[in-house]
């Protein structure tokens, strides 16, 4: 309940500081630049490229990626290889959540193996963003896989609060159907809208940069994005979080699940609940230092110092741990999830069952 306390009052204050420079946007800021406002602006550009290469604590957050990001992606890439093996076997993969769960896996990866090798050569000074066809592609391939990722931790939750509840009609929502065709949709739609970013960044040749158009579109483009990854999503996963936590304990209390006889479906079902509640809280704890600061970069421009850049990629480093921490969080909190795992070090038999459902 703290943790919905505190994203809500997270919310309130970047609700108005959007409303605040929306307005501001919108009065002053929807044209593009005139030919007289240019030579200043490129100019105070090149003032902002010299601080950021003056400023140490810049300079060691990008040394420091050197080290760091290929650790990140053999962590990513071993323990979702993993996820995905484990998630794929009869004994979970039964379950909606499960079709979720592999999907996010695989973003996680795609994801990883995008940003990781990018913040590498940006420690070299070398952005290939900063080039007429990289400007065009590079925002839309880095930022969509983490925006649909995201999309499947609300599904996820969102399939675990039908599954619990008692309603016929949201319980019937839980299927493996409905989950396949949900994740089609979504991934379809999220990249329908992530097309934008192919056209709201131009490269600028006068100083080698890839730039934000300042129109009014872009900017409401932008500002949908902030409001949907590190407002609403959030929101939501605590939402169906919490209820699918209320909806546990009284099932536990009305059928005495504690000491009355189960299913293993019925089982299977609890532990993947358990399992991404765990995940949505550690998510979320991952996640809004980075978000925090990037909308504050978004909505205020005087905060985009080079001090708060390279604090950014701080967070940065610390928001990826998150694609790599739910292989751990689902080992600690899931019974059948730690059998599977095992199993996949077990030698062969003569007569092997593999996937053999678990009765926990």
């Amino acid at each position: 309940m703290l943790a919905m306390m505190n994203l809500k009052c997270l919310t309130v204050v970047l609700f108005l500081l959007l409303t605040i420079k929306f307005f501001n946007i919108l009065l002053f800021d929807s044209c593009p630049l005139t030919i007289e406002q240019q030579p200043h602006h490129f100019s105070s550009l090149r003032s902002s490229t010299r601080w950021i290469k003056m400023s140490t604590l810049y300079d060691q957050v990008l040394k420091s990626n050197i080290y760091i990001q290929p650790v990140l992606l053999t962590l990513v890439v071993v323990t979702n290889s993993f996820s995905i093996r484990i998630l794929s076997s009869n004994a979970l993969r039964s379950s909606p959540c499960s079709h979720y769960f592999i999907t996010y896996s695989v973003l996680s990866i795609i994801y990883s193996c995008l940003v990781c090798p990018t913040q590498v050569i940006r420690a070299l000074w070398i952005g290939w963003e900063n080039t007429p066809i990289g400007c065009n592609i590079y925002y839309y391939i880095i930022f969509s896989p983490p925006i649909l990722a995201r999309i499947m931790l609300v599904l996820a939750s969102f399939d675990r609060y039908c599954s619990s509840s008692k309603s016929r009609s949201f319980n019937s929502a839980s299927t493996k159907r409905i989950a396949r065709l949900t994740v089609i949709i979504s991934i379809v739609l999220g990249t329908i809208y992530m097309i934008p970013m192919f056209v709201i960044y131009y490269f600028d040749p006068t100083v080698g940069l890839c730039r934000l158009y300042t129109t009014l579109p872009a900017n409401l483009y932008t500002f949908s994005q902030v409001i949907g990854y590190y407002m609403l999503g959030p929101l939501l996963i605590l939402i169906f979080g919490t209820l699918t936590i209320f909806n546990i304990r009284k099932h536990s209390i009305r059928t005495g699940i504690q000491n009355g006889p189960t299913t293993s479906t019925r089982r299977t079902e609890g532990q993947l609940a358990r399992m991404l509640i765990l995940q949505i809280f550690v998510h979320i704890i991952l996640t809004t230092p980075f978000g925090v600061i990037y909308c504050l970069n978004v909505l205020i421009a005087a905060t985009r110092t080079p001090t708060t850049i390279a604090i950014r990629y701080i967070f940065l480093i610390w928001m990826q741990c998150d694609y790599f921490m739910s292989f751990f969080l689902h080992i600690l909190s899931g019974k059948v999830y730690r059998e599977q795992f095992c199993r996949l070090f077990k030698p062969l038999r003569k007569h092997p069952h593999p996937d053999q459902t678990i009765i926990i």
